[in-house]
């Protein structure tokens, strides 16, 4: 054998055998060599591909030791697409669901089905081809995701290659990346150390991984994979239930959760109680449990909503709470000069996360729970995310507690403060803290939505001095950009593409863009749909305005102080003048006159159109979709599992109709 044979000879057998130690150490937990080994055979991995580059695979275990800087993300279709799961709350949302579901089976007897662990992580696809990983991407919005393939290959415990028989020559497969506690604190440790701002949760870090553009960051935070469903397969996989995959996924080499049962609805409920009360002896965090019926026949005859599968459901945990002291408070602003009182927490663990702040809301609210700084106090993570003080522990009130009292000047410029209601403001248009937070609004996906635009990068344009106004956000040069540090050429063209992008928009994301008071998304639609051009609101008096479905004297009188003002003029006109255009808003299409003007409300399960779907339908022919059930609304369209507000429309008189009816209204036949 000549010298370039046996290196070739030994480079497979490395590669072998890597792969072989990977899956054993992450999908088995059970490792079969030291970490010293390990590591020692990587490094000749390594070497032999330096000095051998043509040997060197696209597929080979030293890609999740670095690489360089991955091209821009591309879009990736879903086949098919990647639904979201329906939520449910209690036992009974839970005999409801089993009751539904044997109903349209039309079986007598008990449904079995899947119970998993709902992993607080990141949707994604992953697709091999001929057994290679070839793709990897996000859910997106469930039709089209990002293209992720470079940084997922990171992840130590998802295999290059699918190990065993019988490999279909094409397969999807989905599950969840996540990070786990241990690398999550280690990884906010680090940044606190470079004054970097802090993830909020795991999620948050794993998601904000995977989308970074230098996959040697990726590789640097451990992120770890379950997968527990795949997407299109070609060929017969011999697969009929959810069983058979979990085992055919284990013998393929993937990572799959050790906690799984399939059982009856009083197995559900055992596992159910079982995690609610042991999740935190978990190193990664979980917000419920996923309810699957375990044959994939019975799935097919329940079919699908447009949102959501009618054959799972996730029973989610309710919100986690600690004890903990109130040490201190501060403040922080809105874009539109709100100042909220914000509590500094001793730092308290809750499922998890370390959570060290806790929104007060407003003075009013202060007072409502007679909170004192130095105050033992309940904490709650609302939605298992957002940190929330709900009582103060009276028995355990240090005598030295002090009152906490509003401030009479902003705490950011020293100016004096407004008292509105129960809100205090700042406003002075000069604050530097304000405008500051009206930079990080208007580039946000509830703003203009300019991608790879976010709130740190706004921060450090401003300190360069580069970025003072909105209107500068559109005059940014490539040099601008470079002057940030770690900025490199393929993300400042990156977001030098997604500026050009919002050069032309509608006048309805404009107006949401511009962080007017009072006025979101919907607003912003009411408005543009009724004035069609931006110069129309120019002259648009107080009551002219009001005069539009929808606009209250608050509305009307923040657009009119904002189109009147001689420095946002002067804004817009520097938008302009920076090549921006602004298109008259289309014209609605011709409304259904039975929904036109209609205040509807949906409530419960919908069976043929998801919840958004059928609320854009309303807007769509000039109705209105709201919230909540009142006096003012015309119609409730009652779903299965109705709650409350099917109650209070009875309560109130409100007409109450079918999702059959409602579709009727809408012209629509499904």
């Amino acid at each position: 054998m000549n010298k370039k044979n046996s290196v070739e000879a030994r480079y497979n057998e490395l590669v072998a055998l890597i792969e072989k130690y990977n899956y054993h150490y992450y999908t088995l937990d059970a490792p079969l060599v030291d970490d010293a080994q390990y590591d020692e055979l990587m490094r000749e991995l390594v070497e032999i591909e330096r000095e051998h580059p043509s040997l060197k695979r696209d597929t080979s275990p030293s890609k999740r030791v670095g690489g360089a800087v991955a091209q821009a993300f591309g879009e990736v279709k879903h086949d098919p697409p990647m639904q979201s799961l329906s939520n449910i709350f209690s036992d009974g949302d839970l005999d409801d669901f089993d009751a539904r579901l044997r109903k349209n089976l039309g079986a007598g007897e008990a449904v079995e089905y899947s119970i998993e662990l709902k992993f607080d992580g990141l949707a994604v696809e992953i697709v091999y081809e001929d057994g290679v990983l070839v793709q990897g991407s996000t859910r997106g919005n469930g039709e089209v995701g990002e293209d992720i393939t470079a940084n997922i290959s990171t992840i130590q415990s998802l295999p290059q290659r699918i190990v065993g028989e019988h490999v279909p020559a094409y397969m999807s497969v989905r599950g969840e990346v996540y990070m786990k506690h241990t690398e999550f604190e280690r990884l906010n440790r680090e940044r606190e150390e470079k004054g970097e701002t802090l993830f909020a949760n795991p999620r948050n870090a794993a998601a904000g991984s995977l989308r970074q553009l230098d996959e040697r960051i990726v590789r640097e935070r451990e992120l770890d994979c379950v997968l527990y469903g795949t997407g299109r397969v070609s060929g017969d996989t011999k697969l009929l239930n959810q069983r058979d995959l979990f085992e055919f996924l284990r013998h393929a080499g993937f990572p799959v959760s050790p906690h799984i049962r399939f059982g009856g609805i009083e197995d559900i409920r055992e596992f159910y109680a079982h995690w609610q009360e042991h999740r935190h002896t978990l190193d990664f965090d979980i917000d419920g449990v996923v309810v699957k019926v375990n044959d994939f026949a019975m799935r097919d005859l329940l079919g699908s909503t447009s949102k959501a599968p009618r054959w799972a459901t996730a029973w989610k945990f309710p919100a986690r709470e600690a004890i903990t002291v109130l040490a201190s408070v501060d403040y922080q602003i809105g874009r539109t000069g709100l100042i909220t009182p914000v509590a500094n927490l001793e730092p308290i663990n809750i499922g998890g996360v370390l959570v060290k702040r806790a929104s007060l809301h407003n003075f009013d609210e202060i007072h409502r729970l007679g909170i004192k700084i130095g105050d033992t106090v309940r904490v709650k993570r609302a939605g298992d995310v957002i940190p929330k003080i709900v009582e103060v522990i009276d028995e355990r009130r240090n005598p030295a507690a002090a009152d906490i009292l509003p401030p009479d000047t902003c705490p950011f410029c020293g100016s004096p403060l407004a008292k509105e209601e129960i809100y205090i403001r700042c406003v002075n248009p000069d604050c530097e803290a304000m405008r500051l937070e009206v930079l990080k609004f208007f580039v946000s996906k509830d703003g203009m939505d300019i991608e790879f635009f976010g709130p740190e990068l706004v921060q450090r344009l401003y300190d360069a001095g580069v970025l003072r106004t909105i209107a500068d956000v559109f005059k940014l040069t490539r040099d601008d950009l470079m002057k940030v540090e770690r900025m490199g050429d393929v993300l400042a063209e990156k977001i030098l593409d997604s500026i050009r992008a919002r050069k032309r928009m509608p006048l309805s994301m404009f107006l949401r863009g511009l962080g007017i008071r009072n006025v979101g998304e919907h607003i912003a639609k009411v408005l543009a749909k009724s004035v069609k051009k931006l110069d129309s609101l120019y002259n648009c008096t107080v009551d002219e305005l009001m005069r539009i479905n929808e606009v209250g004297p608050g509305v009307a009188e923040s657009v009119y102080a904002y189109f009147h003002d001689a420095g946002n003029r002067k804004l817009i006109d520097d938008m302009l003048e920076a090549d921006m255009i602004i298109e008259e808003e289309s014209a609605a299409e011709e409304g259904r006159d039975a929904i036109t003007g209609k205040t509807f409300v949906f409530t419960g399960t919908l069976q043929k159109l998801g919840r958004k779907e059928a609320e854009a339908l309303v807007e769509k022919f000039g109705g209105k979709a709201a919230g909540s059930v009142s006096k003012k609304t015309d119609y409730v369209v009652a779903g299965e599992s109705a709650g409350s507000k099917l109650d209070r429309a009875r309560d109130l008189g409100v007409s109450i109709i079918t999702e059959d009816e409602f579709l009727a209204m809408a012209g629509e036949s499904r």
